[in-house]
Parts: C-alpha cells; sequence; structure tokens
C-alpha cells in the first residue's frame, strides 16, 4: 500500500475531538488508525489548541504526538528538510513557500505582515538568525490571525518536495482556506464530512460501525441550528444545493457522492 501523508489542523482535530462514541473513542481517533497514512501537524497548530483548550483536544494531540502517531514539525526541522534539499538557498526558500502560504490565504499579506522576512540577505543569512526574525515577525502578527493555517501551509509545500507526492490535508469546514490549500500544490483536502467517506473508502467502516460518530456529529450540528450540509449537484455547472443531514449521510453510505479534490461532496452523474 502506497504510504499517504496527512496533515491535520486546528480546526479539524478540535471539531473531530468533539464527535464521539465515548470518552476513549472519538472520531479523531478512528482518522489517526487509519491504514496507510502518517500524519503530521506544525509546531504551531499544537500551541493554537492549547490557547482554545477546546474538550481537551490539547491533551488529546500531546498524546498522539507522544505516542508517534502523530509528528509535530517546526520552524526549525522545515529549515532543516529544505536545506538537505535546497542547501545554501533554505532561508529563500522557506521565505517563498510563507508568500506562496500568504498569497493562498490573503492577498499581499506576506507583504503587509511579515516585514523583516522581506529585508533579509538570505544569501547570507544563518539558520539562527532566519528563525529569530521570522519569530518576531509572528510574534507582531499574534494569536487569532491564522499563523497555525500559514505554517501548515508551509509545511505543505515542503512535504509535497521531500516525498513527491499528493498531501491531504484534514482541514476547517471554511470554503476559502479548502481552496487555498488545493491551490498550493494540489494537495487533497478533507472536512469532517468527507472524513466519514474517507473512513468508508480507506478504513472500511461500515454504516452501522459510524453511526455512533454520525448521531454525535448531528447533534452537535442541531445545537448549532445546522440541519443541512452544502454539496454540489451533477451539473457541469457544480450547483451546491442544501441537503438535510440524515439524508447526506444516507446518500454517501448509498455510494452516491464522489469526493473532490477540496473535500466537498458532489453527486454522481446518473449515466
Amino acid at each position: 500500500m502506497k504510504e499517504k501523508y496527512a496533515l491535520l489542523d486546528t480546526d479539524f482535530i478540535s471539531k473531530t475531538h468533539l464527535v464521539r462514541k465515548d470518552d476513549q473513542d472519538r472520531l479523531i481517533d478512528r482518522i489517526t488508525k487509519m491504514p496507510g497514512y502518517r500524519f503530521f501537524c506544525h509546531e504551531q497548530i499544537r500551541t493554537e489548541l492549547r490557547r482554545h483548550n477546546i474538550a481537551g483536544s490539547p491533551n488529546w494531540l500531546d498524546a498522539k504526538i507522544s505516542s508517534g502517531v502523530v509528528s509535530c514539525i517546526t520552524d526549525s526541522e522545515i529549515f532543516d528538510e529544505l536545506r538537505d534539499i535546497y542547501a545554501d538557498s533554505a532561508a529563500a526558500v522557506y521565505a517563498n513557500m510563507l508568500k506562496n502560504g500568504c498569497e493562498a490565504y490573503r492577498r499581499a499579506y506576506f507583504e503587509d505582515n511579515f516585514k523583516r522576512l522581506q529585508n533579509l540577505n538570505y544569501a547570507e543569512i544563518s539558520k539562527d538568525e532566519f528563525l529569530e526574525e521570522l519569530s518576531k515577525d509572528c510574534d507582531e502578527i499574534g494569536a487569532g490571525n491564522n499563523l497555525g493555517e500559514l505554517k501548515s501551509y508551509v509545511l505543505l509545500q515542503m512535504l509535497a518536495v521531500k516525498f513527491g507526492e499528493q498531501i491531504y490535508v484534514f482541514c476547517s469546514d471554511d470554503r476559502n482556506a479548502r481552496n487555498g490549500i488545493v491551490s498550493l500544490g494540489g494537495a487533497r483536502c478533507i472536512s469532517v464530512l468527507s472524513s466519514f467517506m474517507r473512513l468508508s473508502i480507506d478504513a472500511h467502516m461500515t454504516r452501522e460501525e459510524a453511526q455512533p460518530y454520525i448521531d454525535s456529529y448531528l447533534k452537535d450540528n442541531l445545537s448549532k441550528n445546522q440541519t443541512t450540509f452544502r454539496v454540489y449537484d451533477a451539473s457541469k455547472e457544480m450547483r451546491f444545493c442544501k441537503v438535510p443531514c440524515e439524508q447526506v449521510f444516507d446518500e454517501i453510505y448509498a455510494g452516491k457522492f464522489e469526493l473532490l479534490q477540496n473535500g466537498n461532496l458532489r453527486y454522481k452523474s446518473i449515466k
């Protein structure tokens, strides 16, 4: 089986940690047990989970990192990997990957927020100096400004270069965020909803096995007054349509959807 490389983001971990069969068996546990996947996250994701501290999810991630289920990668380790590949150009490559990630997030974000990095002489700067200036820029950006997302974008690009394989990103339900991920080297996004489809395909999880997690997810959505999911229709125009949540799950297990690169579900065309 060809190994799949997968990133976990803050939003995905916190949401799937709440979806559970019981306290010891959560949806995120089933996902990280899927055969053939190697899971990664950036250190910034760990920091953000601790800051938000949603229902024990930081402790869950710490335990998975300690046990080796999830590899937590720092900026320093990314720099080392890039130096192994690009030698003295590592700083310039990291900065370019960060700029690509910023552009995927919001136009001119890099120019507006990473002032120190833009003024560096990448040909002469040391690793420690580069990381220090990067850290100062990040400190000024501050909490709550999508640093986890941006650092994950850099990690995504590094993994794609290192392994030469498509990367899977288990990520936010935010449509713009997922479209940004797709724009960076063709990664495949997996949302909370579409993770049920991946579990069915990759872990052969049956509807019966999935039902406790489905019930938990629907209950959580209902508490937020969400009664429908947005999926694409089968037309060439790929129009969004709102479908009752329970019906979507019925149709997932009836094989009526295909999973798109951006993590959305689309009805299969009837031939």
